[in-house]
């Protein structure tokens, strides 16, 4: 270092010390000193004061806040020749950061700002703006999340108190929907039982019709002379055709209660559908019931908050659901009333077939009377037949008999004319009254054989009479037996198998 030139480490700027003598100012400019640099002249030895502390008004604020005596225009850096500094002067002014305005430099600093703007820059750094906003932005922002949560709360509990409305309403609909369902569902069991009652009617239906045609078969086989078209067989062609008749009837109730079958279980499955589906929707309105924000099941839906496609109004759900089980009902209705009238069929059905049953076995008891009494008559015609035939056969060995008397005495005569006739000679063959008597007892022997030998052929016709009769009266007696067996045995054993009403309700 030459010799003359100050120590920069003197420099009471730079590293004051107690070295040399220290320049005062005043403080009471802008920038707390005089416009005059003292490097500004030549250096002087011992023209170096010691620091003078600031001296700040009483209620000034911190002295890194403005203060009341900072300019506005700028502070005053003297520069000199001398110092570490290059030499140059600078005004510094509010438009310091401006683009042109370069500062004096050198190789260890630059310098931008004043004093004044740095307390300045330091008070708006330091005031509390965003804070201030942020606290007012809180207690304004928990105010409103507040009333946000109060009317989310209050919107929540009134959508709580609607969801247990619809749980409600939905339960008492699905409990009357469920009675609906099980009152079709043993609609459906009873009607099958009636069902399966009309099936087995229609089965043992088939007996009595077996029985009647087979009486009519049998009764067929009767002998010529009885096969007659009598009560009995116009009353078993009754019963066939009666029998058709109920099987008809049977018939077309069978097809009506397979029809009504088939739309109880179509009215069962819409009502069973129904009852799903609110049984589905109980279950998600009460898990939508039981849910708080809280709930570990909940998940961002979006888009959800808006109306499906396949919604319905309130209105139309009360009325479908009204007419789901009137519907029901209306099936199930017409259902009993076919039961009914099922039951009466077969009620009916069997008391008619019971009715002509008995009328066709009083038809056949009455000609199996007839036919017994006319055989007994018979057989007592011909118990007298054999008799007369026995009778009129000794008469015809009688008049034999008396005819063969009868040709030995006209032989007897004859012998004795012509030993009259050819044995007396001459005039002794003479007309004497011996020869008028032989001649009269020939004739009348003549015309009494004449007459026997009538009487024994009358005797024999009236023998073949008899004997003709006989057969008649065996063939008759043959034929009413035959019908007393098919009538009597066959037919009232086959009869004997006849269904009772007893046995159509029994099913």
């Amino acid at each position: 270092m030459a010799s003359g030139e100050p120590n920069l480490k003197d420099c009471p700027y730079i590293c004051p010390s107690e070295r040399g003598k220290q320049i005062e100012p005043e403080y009471g400019a802008a920038g707390g000193g005089s416009h005059e640099n003292p490097y500004e002249r030549p250096y002087v030895p011992g023209q170096v004061q010691p620091p003078v502390p600031k001296v700040y008004p009483p209620g000034a604020p911190p002295t890194y806040l403005p203060q009341p005596t900072d300019s506005t225009s700028g502070d005053f850096l003297g520069m000199s020749s001398v110092g570490p500094w290059a030499a140059g002067h600078l005004d510094w002014t509010p438009q310091a950061g401006i683009t042109g305005v370069r500062p004096v430099v050198d190789k260890y600093s630059i310098t931008r700002y004043s004093t004044g703007e740095w307390r300045k820059n330091n008070e708006y750094i330091l005031t509390p703006r965003a804070t201030d906003k942020a606290i007012a932005m809180e207690k304004r922002f928990k105010k409103e999340i507040a009333d946000t949560f109060d009317q989310i709360n209050g919107a929540q509990n009134n959508s709580n108190n609607n969801l247990k409305k619809r749980v409600k309403d939905l339960s008492s609909w699905q409990k009357k929907v469920e009675a609906a369902e099980h009152a079709i569902s043993e609609e459906i069991n009873i009607l099958d039982e009636y069902r399966a009652r009309l099936k087995g009617a229609c089965r043992i239906l088939m007996l009595p019709e077996a029985i009647s045609k087979e009486c009519l078969e049998l009764r067929t086989s009767r002998y010529e002379p009885d096969l007659v078209r009598d009560d009995a067989e116009q009353e078993l062609v009754n019963e066939v055709a009666i029998v058709g008749e109920i099987r008809r009837v049977f018939t077309e109730t069978l097809a009506k209660v397979e029809e009504q079958m088939l739309k109880n279980k179509a009215a069962k499955s819409a009502i069973e559908f129904d009852w799903s589906d609110k049984m589905q929707t109980l279950k998600a309105d009460k898990k939508n019931l039981s849910m708080t924000p809280k709930s570990s099941l909940i998940l961002a839906h979006p888009g959800v908050a808006r109306w499906p496609e396949n919604s319905t109004t309130l209105e139309y759900w009360e009325h479908f659901c009204s007419e789901s089980i009137r519907n029901c009902d209306d099936v199930r209705h017409e259902s009993e009333n076919l039961r009914g009238d099922l039951m009466t069929a077969i009620t009916k059905g069997a008391q008619d077939l019971k009715t002509q049953a008995n009328r066709t076995n009083m038809a056949l008891a009455d000609s199996i009377l007839a036919t017994q009494q006319c055989c007994d008559h018979l057989e007592r015609n011909l118990k007298e037949n054999l008799q007369k035939t026995a009778d009129v056969e000794n008469l015809i060995d009688y008049l034999k008999d008396s005819l063969r008397k009868a040709d030995e005495s006209c032989k007897l005569s004859e012998t004795r004319l012509h030993a009259r006739n050819y044995e007396r000679p001459n005039v002794e063959n003479c007309k004497d009254e011996a020869q008028y008597a032989l001649m009269a007892e020939h004739k009348l022997i003549k015309e009494k054989a004449e007459a026997l030998r009538g009487q024994v052929r009358e005797a024999e016709g009236v023998r073949s009479e008899l004997m003709k009769y006989r057969g008649d009266l065996e063939k008759e007696i043959a034929c009413k037996r035959k019908s007393l067996s098919i009538n009597e045995d066959r037919c009232a054993r086959a009869r004997a198998h006849m269904p009772t009403p007893e046995d159509f309700a029994a099913l």
